[in-house]
């Protein structure tokens, strides 16, 4: 009996152990995560493509804007390209503009010394009197093509437009200075051009006219002797045979201007250096 009883007892044992079993198997299986042996590929971002210059090439009358360092574009042929403009609605200070010229003999501008006088003082411009002011004989470029068929002379071409205050305030300071005038009616035909002018001008057989711009234009003239970049105002020296020399652009007060205009006049800008000229002469004074 006792015998019995111990293999029931042995019975139920081996039950409750396999049944304990049974239970961790199911449990430990339940509870095992689905891994994944492949590895995630990344989502690819669309990228926008946007259009590199569609506005840029479209050629409606938009005047493009000049930055400090930007090279100007040459002049292949008149009208052709748009001009670059400092401004549609002032001129540019004498330290916005930039000159266009040889490395070695060009007069720089006001730009490249500190504000004030040629050698970078402050100075006052003080209005001269009635009877101390210069007269510059100025004529049109039709009447100085004409006298250069007699008389062979450089031309000084003055570029200005009606709005240009700063070319208005060196009419009534620099181109007042006796000596300046003096030099410039006996060295030179000098030549008041508006850039802004709408009549046809005929120059070395070519017909140039006025481009509308926005709401104002340019001359196509204009627009070849200033390398296509408009800024004013801005001083345009010819030689004897009607060809560019070169575009001085900003203000120059008289001191730099008689300077300027010797050093072209006198042939010097083909055989000495800007600076040691430009000192040499200050230095005669």
């Amino acid at each position: 009996m006792s015998r019995l009883l111990f293999v029931l007892v042995l019975i139920n044992f081996s039950s409750v152990v396999l049944f304990a079993q049974e239970v961790k198997v199911r449990t430990g299986s339940a509870a095992l995560p689905q891994i994944s042996l492949a590895p995630k590929t990344p989502t690819s971002k669309s990228t926008k493509t946007t259009p590199a210059s569609s506005t840029q090439n479209q050629g409606h009358g938009i005047t493009p804007q000049v930055s400090q360092n930007r090279t100007p574009t040459s002049v292949t042929g008149y009208g052709n390209t748009t001009p670059e403009q400092t401004s549609q609605d002032r001129a540019p200070r004498p330290s916005e503009s930039r000159a266009t010229r040889p490395a070695t003999y060009a007069p720089p501008t006001n730009g490249t010394a500190k504000k004030g006088s040629a050698n970078g003082t402050a100075q006052k411009v003080v209005p001269l009197k009635q009877a101390e002011r210069g007269i510059v004989n100025w004529m049109t470029l039709e009447q100085a093509l004409e006298k250069s068929k007699t008389g062979k002379r450089k031309i000084f071409v003055d570029m200005y437009t009606d709005w240009c205050g700063w070319c208005k305030h060196m009419d009534s300071t620099t181109f007042v200075s006796v000596p300046i005038a003096n030099y410039l009616n006996e060295h030179y035909y000098p030549v008041k051009f508006n850039a802004e002018q709408e009549n046809d001008i005929v120059f070395q057989g070519k017909t140039y006219k006025f481009k509308k711009n926005g709401t104002r234009g340019y001359h196509e003239l204009a627009s070849l002797w200033l390398n296509n970049r408009l800024s004013f105002p801005t001083v345009v020296f010819l030689d004897e045979n009607q060809q560019l020399i070169q575009p001085v652009p900003g203000y120059q007060d008289a001191i730099k201007m008689e300077a300027i205009i010797n050093y072209f006049g006198s042939d010097s800008h083909k055989k000495t250096p800007w600076e040691s000229y430009e000192k040499t002469f200050n230095n005669k004074r």
